[in-house]
């Protein structure tokens, strides 16, 4: 299959999907099909932005953040990826534009935690979903829950180098947190590891229409749509492992 015959199916899979969401969220559906750390796009509902708390103050050197992870949507699972570096200069990502990526010298170690109810029984089901996607081919990882009383984590080493992203969906868990540690003695920064320096803050930013090359070598309008502040990009289905952000489209031509 050609790439421009996997870009075409890719952006006709975001139609479809984006078009399936919006009846969903119409008819008011339930995700009654949904498990504990299975993405599906029938789950999917708009992001609601978290409010701006106070961030807490650093814990050391080792530790580049500890606090709220913002525009966690209620229900229904959304994914965090983006390379601010090359939106912010042009230049083409090393990894895949939709990854946060390891600029710094140093491992970093991202973990999300979450509080989970423990006043009725729900075994698995009171879990969120969570997984990373790393490298250029989008490759999955489920690090193992972490269980601390009412509290849950996973955690993932990301080398130098290395693109990387996650998917969440709360379920029954709440209060989203990210926490980013480098080992002790070294230095970088947020930015230095790919995150954006104010992750509790999921500020909406608008769609940008440019032009794109198309398969037959004539140009058309294009935009890879809305997105938000902290890297968040929009609803994730595992089926078809994208996300949809809003606003999104191509109108170049179907390819012969």
């Amino acid at each position: 299959m050609s790439p421009r015959f996997k870009n075409l199916c890719r952006m006709l899979c975001l139609a479809v999907l984006a078009l399936s969401a919006g009846a969903a969220m119409s008819a008011g559906l339930k995700p009654s099909d949904c498990k504990a750390r299975d993405a599906d796009s029938t789950c999917a509902t708009a992001v609601a932005q978290a409010s701006a708390p106070s961030l807490p103050p650093f814990g050391g050197d080792a530790i580049l953040y500890d606090g709220p992870l913002g525009g966690v949507p209620a229900t229904g699972y959304a994914y965090w990826g983006f390379d601010f570096v090359a939106d912010q200069t042009g230049l083409p990502s090393p990894v895949r534009p939709d990854e946060f990526i390891n600029r710094s010298s140093v491992s970093v170690t991202i973990k999300l935690s979450f509080t989970i109810p423990n006043n009725h029984t729900c075994a698995k089901d009171c879990l969120p979903g969570a997984e990373f996607e790393v490298d250029a081919g989008w490759f999955k990882i489920d690090p193992p829950y972490v269980i601390d009383g009412n509290s849950v984590s996973i955690s993932q080493v990301i080398a130098p180098g290395r693109g990387y992203g996650w998917v969440i969906g709360l379920w029954q868990s709440t209060n989203p947190r990210l926490t980013v540690t480098i080992p002790a003695g070294t230095k970088a920064t947020l930015q230095d590891v790919g995150l954006s320096p104010l992750p509790a803050i999921a500020s909406p930013i608008a769609a940008v229409a440019s032009v794109c090359e198309c398969w037959d070598a004539s140009t058309a309008a294009c935009s890879d749509g809305a997105r938000f502040s902290n890297g968040l990009l929009g609803p994730w289905s595992q089926e078809n492992d994208i996300y949809m952000r809003a606003g999104a489209f191509n109108a170049c031509p179907p390819e012969r």
